[in-house]
């Protein structure tokens, strides 16, 4: 009978042990939320890489004397947002492709929509300026009054910075 009684605690003891491996086992049933942060991250330091920061204030600093800070638009600012999002579109695909093999913009667009709320600041704010004509322009304005970049982004949050 003592026997008996030191095999249970072993049983149990192994069944603990399957159990809590099973909880800690990857099951795979949340791959396309571990995409969704794989892809954040990445974008994240896309976004913080010198050389987008680069292309991103180059292309602004070339760009933000056509603009005026009036409510109406000139036809001119279309075709400038338009180059701007296909420059920044194109870069950030292409970068994406490099870093993750499985990486989709459309997968990424629609991940987006369904994670919006834990989509961090930063990268809400530079992919706003690609698709939000609104954001774009006062991006332009701040590049033409500051003549240096308002925004600095970094991996955590924005920063506002003010000239001196």
């Amino acid at each position: 009978m003592s026997a008996t009684a030191s095999d249970e605690p072993e049983i149990t003891d192994a069944l603990k042990f399957e159990e809590e491996e099973i909880f800690s086992t990857d099951t795979g049933d949340n791959t396309e939320e571990n995409q969704f942060d794989e892809m954040i991250g990445a974008l994240q330091d896309i976004l913080i890489d010198p050389e987008f920061v680069a292309l991103q204030s180059d292309f602004c600093f070339r760009n933000c004397e056509v603009f005026e800070n009036v409510t109406e638009n000139k036809l001119i600012y279309t075709s400038i947002f338009n180059e701007y999002a296909n420059l920044i579109e194109s870069f950030l695909e292409q970068r994406l492709l490099e870093k993750l093999e499985y990486f989709s913009m459309d997968e990424l667009v629609r991940q987006m929509q369904e994670h919006e709320d834990e989509i961090p600041l930063d990268v809400i704010d530079v992919l706003q300026s690609c698709f939000d004509f609104e954001e774009f322009k006062s991006l332009m304005l701040s590049f033409k009054q500051n003549e240096t970049p308002n925004i600095e982004i970094t991996g955590d949050a924005l920063v506002v910075c003010g000239s001196e």
